[in-house]
């Protein structure tokens, strides 16, 4: 996410989302009441126009007061209903009426209100996702496969490796044909290293014979693969994949992940009874002791509880490490009934 000002003091947030998952950090931090600003098309007919389908749709500039937001996953786009107090050109937005501003990936909007810690917090976790935004993608056919990079920026386009094998010449296909898979395989893992998501797709079989040698040799590189369809090893397979919304899906399975990691050090150590986790009403007291290294949250509670936002605060602070928990995926509904906990440096009693 692209955060071109934020004036808490004045309670001001200009914003780009660059990803999908920017759109649900935004649907968390816009709420009703909320006074946000941005450009859209309306729908205008002249007075003087007559015939039946005269109006069209010009372009405005809008400031809404919202009274729903809603996320149009079939659409891409978060939407956001309020009533028009200010907007340009006036005689096509009237005072007092309703509008809709579709906020898309890249399209840059204004939010005016009082920015809690909750709200603080998911800015803070959506830049923090966009640094560490990378996915490594493979397209590849039975001639040719090409590696690219998904980051913040856009799509990096990286190496091609062509495969010489030639049935025509069968004593040296078996070998080369061989060599080209394991080629493939080994750039794959060196830019994967990371720990990223890897993509791998195109059409035929190649990415499946490529699944083998990656499964057999690659062990940890497997488990972070997703194999899917696209009709070509080219560059327009990359964008092709982009449209179907496949690498947004991976970025929210990789959230998904990592609360799902925080999950699991936190139920090990408490089933261990290790003295290495609390949960509860006294976290905010061990983060103020300095004692934890994490900080677990589920967002919902953060946004309504003060003794929550607190407990971040401090956390941030004095450096420990957060994770929020989205109330809405499996991880979070595990997360609910704890609410709020903490992994420690250091055993406690408690």
């Amino acid at each position: 996410m692209r955060i071109i000002r934020f004036d808490k003091t004045e309670g001001e947030l200009k914003v780009e989302p660059q990803t999908l998952e920017d759109l649900w950090y935004l649907k968390k931090i816009v709420e009703e009441k909320d006074i946000v600003n941005g450009r859209s098309l309306r729908l205008w007919k002249p007075e003087d126009a007559s015939r039946p389908g005269a109006a069209e749709r010009k372009p405005v500039k809008l400031e809404i007061s919202v009274e729903k937001v809603e996320y149009a996953q079939a659409a891409n786009k978060l939407r956001l209903t309020g009533t028009i107090l200010n907007g340009e050109p006036e005689e096509i937005c009237p005072r007092g009426e309703h509008h809709t501003l579709d906020v898309g990936i890249g399209e840059t909007i204004t939010v005016k209100k009082t920015f809690t810690p909750f709200h603080e917090a998911m800015l803070d976790e959506a830049k923090k996702r966009s640094k560490h935004l990378k996915i490594t993608i493979l397209v590849i056919d039975e001639e040719k496969a090409m590696l690219s990079e998904l980051e913040t920026k856009g799509i990096n386009f990286g190496i091609e490796i062509n495969n010489s094998a030639n049935k025509r010449n069968p004593k040296t296909f078996d070998e080369k044909n061989k060599a080209y898979f394991q080629e493939v395989a080994s750039e794959l893992d060196k830019k994967a290293k990371a720990g990223g998501r890897a993509l791998i797709a195109g059409p035929g079989f190649a990415k499946d014979n490529l699944k083998k040698y990656i499964d057999h040799d690659y062990k940890e590189l497997a488990k972070r693969v997703v194999y899917e369809y696209a009709s070509s090893a080219e560059r327009s397979a990359v964008f092709e994949l982009l449209k179907k919304g496949l690498l947004q899906k991976l970025l929210t399975e990789q959230k998904l992940q990592d609360e799902f990691d925080a999950l699991e050090k936190f139920k090990a150590s408490l089933g261990r009874n290790d003295g290495l986790c609390v949960y509860g009403e006294k976290v905010g007291e061990f983060v103020l002791s300095g004692a934890c290294s994490e900080l677990l949250v589920l967002d919902e509670v953060l946004r309504k509880n003060k003794a929550v936002q607190k407990a971040l605060t401090d956390a941030k602070q004095l450096g420990a490490k957060i994770t929020i928990f989205n109330s809405e995926d499996q991880a979070g509904q595990e997360f609910k009934d704890f609410k709020i906990a903490a992994l420690l440096r250091y055993k406690v009693e408690w």
